[in-house]
């Protein structure tokens, strides 16, 4: 056979197209019978853009699978229990406050006996006639307005004992990452706590000792500590 047929008999081979599980390989075979010297099909095979570990993730997060999944362990695959439910109070409030426009309410009256607390709450002071200062709870805005949070400051004593009953009166859970602090690192070696609260961390201890709250939870904060007599 000439030159000319042997390119003419390749010219119309038809490619082969095939889809290879959800890494996307396509192969192109191009096969000849006339061509003596190639007598197997020739595979090209052309890697997707997604890595082995992309191709894991994906197949981990596939809505079929977790409903699979779902059926199986008779609910919704959960993190730790123990790390997300909520504790209980130890600390019921000792009396009523009753709050201004502009945040301050008065401590409870001589007669209320205010038992011994493990942590403590100093409330502001400098007030002119040494007035009676404000509980050190202040809204905190940021990103344009975007990112609202709540910082506590002077607290003292036992401090997980106090995030401990701060969690139950918020009902907010450790978070992924439990208690962010200024040692806290993230995956890459970064300071998770540098990066602030958020729906999946909801508190963290800020350098200096001021505790922040994800979201404007001031009102109901000082609620709480008025009511402990603080």
């Amino acid at each position: 056979m000439s030159l000319f047929g042997v390119v003419r008999t390749a010219a119309r081979s038809t490619p082969a197209i095939g889809r290879i599980g959800h890494a996307n390989f396509f192969a192109i075979t191009s096969s000849s019978n006339n061509i003596v010297n190639n007598p197997t099909p020739q595979t090209t095979s052309i890697r997707s853009k997604h890595s082995a570990t992309q191709v894991k993730r994906l197949f981990k997060n596939n809505p079929a699978r977790l409903r699979i999944l779902k059926k199986q362990e008779g609910g919704a695959p959960t993190a730790d229990k123990s790390s997300s439910s909520t504790p209980e109070r130890v600390y019921p409030e000792i009396f009523q406050p009753t709050f201004l426009s502009n945040g301050w309410s008065a401590p409870p009256p001589p007669e209320v006996e205010i038992p011994e607390y493990p942590f403590r709450i100093t409330r502001t002071a400098g007030k002119p006639n040494n007035a009676v200062g404000f509980l050190p709870v202040y809204r905190d805005v940021r990103v344009h307005g975007t990112k609202r949070t709540t910082l506590i400051r002077n607290v003292q004593g036992d401090i997980p004992g106090f995030l401990s009953e701060l969690r139950a009166v918020l009902n907010l859970s450790t978070g992924k990452k439990g208690i962010l602090t200024s040692a806290s690192t993230g995956k890459h070696g970064g300071g998770e706590a540098g990066r602030g609260v958020n729906a999946q961390n909801p508190i963290r201890i800020r350098t200096g000792g001021a505790i922040e709250v994800n979201g404007d939870r001031a009102k109901e904060i000082k609620k709480w500590l008025a009511g402990l007599g603080f």
